[in-house]
């Protein structure tokens, strides 16, 4: 696949409302590679938050480098897909609290919310890296 026909099916994807998908051309730095930001309306998952409903809303913005070289436009819509089932899981584990502490058993910006999870996963932390840029 083209890097500009990568880019124009990426900026014509529609998801949940809110949520908006930008792609660029990285090919300057890897071949055939565009990268992918995702704009989505989120929450504030701090642990102080949750007792008030996650009132403070944050837009969060992660990247997601793909190689569409060999792509097809299905292919391309699958690593969206998974893209997005990544963002949601990620999300869900920050969300996930026990009360009466508010523990985030597998928080994925804590080392040991990190491992908890790759230990049932097989995931490992580079994963939630890819988060660090929100």
């Amino acid at each position: 696949m083209e890097i500009a026909s990568a880019i124009k099916l990426v900026d014509d994807v529609i998801y949940k409302p809110g949520w908006e998908f930008v792609a660029r051309d990285h090919s300057h730095r890897y071949e055939g590679t565009i990268v992918v930001r995702v704009y989505y309306p989120a929450r504030n998952s701090n642990r102080e938050q949750a007792g008030a409903g996650y009132p403070h809303k944050i837009t969060a913005h992660p990247e997601f480098p793909l190689v569409i070289r060999d792509c097809t436009d299905e292919d391309l819509y699958a690593a969206l897909l998974q893209v997005i089932m990544q963002i949601e899981e990620h999300e869900a584990r920050e969300f996930l609290r026990v009360r009466p502490t508010g523990w985030a058993p597998f928080h994925p910006h804590r080392v040991t919310g990190m491992e908890r999870w790759a230990a049932r996963t097989g995931k490992g932390p580079l994963v939630d890296l890819q988060f660090g840029v929100v």
